[in-house]
C-alpha cells in the first residue's frame, strides 16, 4: 500500500541528495529492482514510452513494495493527464515543457485539491489511498501535503522565464532539461556546448535562490557532484533501457556474440 508520507520530501528536508533511475521498460520487476537497489526514486516516464494510466498505477504499486517514490512524468500539460498520475498514486507529478508562469500556475491548480488548486474531486481513488484517511477534508488536506508538484524549463523561452516560473507557489521542484535545452539553443546533442551549460547554470542558480529544488539527469559521477556544489538536490542516475544496453553489450562482448552475429551476417 502506498505510503502516507513523501520519501524525496522527507529527504529533501533532512537536507540529503536524492537519486533515481528513469524506467522506459515499463517493467514493475525492474521498478522494484531499482528499489532495492537503493534509490530513493524511479522516474515512470509517459512522456516518451507507450504507457498508459493503467501500466502507470502498477509500476506506481511496484515502487511502494520497495519503499521508493514513484515520479511519473507525465506526456504534456493536459489536466487529465495530471489527474490520472496522481490517482495511480504518483507522488511526484513532473510535466514537461513549461514555459511560463500562467502555465506552471495552471500545473499546480491541476495537482492540488482546493484550497490551493482545483484537483478533480475524487476521495477513494488509489491516490487517495481509497478514502482510507478520514473525511474528503482529511483525505484533500493529506494529499495535498504528500504530493510534490515538479516543471520542466528546456526551452529558451522558459529559461527567460525561469524566475517567474520559480515564483509560483506550489511549485516544488524544477527540472533542467538539458536534451531539449540543447535543441532550443541550436546545439542538438552538444551536452557540453559552452552555450548549454552556461543556461543549466543560470537556471539552476535562478532556481536555488528561489528556494525550489533543482533537479538533473546526470549520467555519470564525476558530473553529479558539480552539480550538486552548484545546488542540484535532484539527480536522475540514468535510464533503465541504457544500463541495460551497457551490461548486455558487455555481456556479449565477453562471449564474442557479437562478433559471431556479425561474422553470420
Amino acid at each position: 500500500m502506498m505510503r502516507k508520507y513523501n520519501r524525496v520530501k522527507d529527504a529533501l528536508r533532512q537536507q540529503r541528495t536524492v537519486h533515481g533511475m528513469i524506467c522506459r521498460t515499463l517493467s514493475p520487476p525492474v521498478v522494484e529492482l531499482i528499489g532495492l537497489c537503493g534509490f530513493d526514486f524511479v522516474w515512470i516516464d509517459m512522456e516518451h514510452t507507450t504507457a498508459d494510466a493503467l501500466i502507470t498505477e502498477d509500476l506506481c504499486r511496484a515502487a511502494d513494495a520497495v519503499d521508493m517514490e514513484a515520479l511519473v512524468r507525465v506526456p504534456d500539460q493536459s489536466q487529465s493527464h495530471i489527474l490520472r498520475a496522481l490517482e495511480g498514486g504518483a507522488g511526484i507529478v513532473n510535466v514537461p515543457q513549461v514555459e511560463d508562469a500562467s502555465e506552471a500556475a495552471a500545473i499546480v491548480r491541476a495537482a492540488k485539491y482546493s484550497p490551493v488548486g482545483m484537483r478533480g474531486y475524487s476521495s477513494a481513488s488509489r491516490g487517495t489511498r481509497y478514502g482510507m484517511e478520514g473525511t474528503a477534508q482529511e483525505v484533500f488536506a493529506s494529499a495535498n501535503e504528500r504530493v510534490m508538484v515538479m516543471v520542466q524549463i528546456e526551452s529558451v523561452k522558459g529559461v527567460d522565464n525561469a524566475e517567474a516560473i520559480c515564483a509560483v507557489p506550489g511549485i516544488d521542484i524544477v527540472f533542467v532539461g538539458m536534451g531539449d535545452l540543447s535543441q532550443s539553443l541550436g546545439v542538438t546533442g552538444q551536452m557540453s556546448h559552452a552555450r548549454l551549460i552556461e543556461a543549466t547554470e543560470r537556471v539552476v542558480e535562478t532556481i536555488v535562490r528561489s528556494g525550489k529544488t533543482p533537479a538533473l539527469q546526470i549520467e555519470n559521477a564525476e558530473s553529479a557532484r558539480k552539480w550538486v556544489a552548484a545546488g542540484v538536490r535532484i539527480i536522475c542516475c540514468g535510464v533503465d533501457i541504457g544500463a541495460m544496453k551497457v551490461r548486455l553489450l558487455s555481456i556479449a562482448d565477453s562471449y564474442g556474440v557479437r562478433r559471431e552475429l556479425a561474422s553470420a551476417r
